[in-house]
């Protein structure tokens, strides 16, 4: 399992000649590096007096950023598996579409992922140890940088699928989400930047 390797050791194998894992792994490594900042704060707020009266929100955050960051670790090997799978089809004569539409599967559920999480974020910054702030913060950016890497990854594979339909659904889902998280984004961006 990539996961499981040394910091040094994955970014190693990150950049050998081997084309996996690329940049749809590193998507949902940053996606799973924005859920334990996110989860940081979370642990640094809870038991403190000052934050009381937002423990148990604090808490119930806790828990969703780990059950995301194991999400997004799957996606990491999920990811370098897809690709593999586009190589094998293309080398031994297997269904190449079906591969390519799994390869942009994967990363579009890490981009959904990172989304998904954006409002937890905002929430964690708004709410959670000031201390901390710039941690929620840099959560929110990782989380962004995850989002968009992860959609290069569904447009290159879009690029060679011939389903139309296919196609169409994707990019107007990536439309969408793009448009709301930027908004999303400079959300977190002005809570943190406030208080600074």
């Amino acid at each position: 399992m990539m996961v499981d390797k040394s910091v040094r050791e994955l970014l190693d194998a990150i950049s050998s000649k081997a084309p996996t894992p690329g940049g749809g792994s590193v998507a949902a490594l940053a996606g799973a590096i924005s859920c334990s900042l996110a989860a940081m704060v979370c642990n640094l707020t809870i038991g403190k007096k000052k934050y009381a009266d937002v423990e148990e929100e604090m808490k119930e955050l806790l828990e969703k950023m780990r059950q995301r960051r194991q999400e997004f670790l799957n996606l990491v090997e999920e990811d370098a598996k897809a690709f593999d799978d586009v190589m094998k089809a293309y080398k031994e004569g297997g269904d190449e579409q079906e591969a390519l539409k799994k390869a942009a599967k994967v990363p579009y559920e890490t981009a959904s992922n990172c989304f998904a999480i954006m409002d937890d974020i905002f929430t964690i910054a708004k709410k959670g140890n000031k201390n901390s702030i710039t941690d929620a913060g840099v959560a929110g950016y990782m989380a962004h940088a995850g989002f968009n890497s992860a959609l290069l990854n569904v447009k290159i594979n879009l690029k060679y699928i011939e389903d139309e339909n296919f196609k169409k659904e994707m990019e107007e889902n990536m439309e969408k989400m793009m448009k709301e998280m930027d908004e999303k984004f400079e959300k977190i961006k002005e809570v943190v930047e406030e208080y600074l």
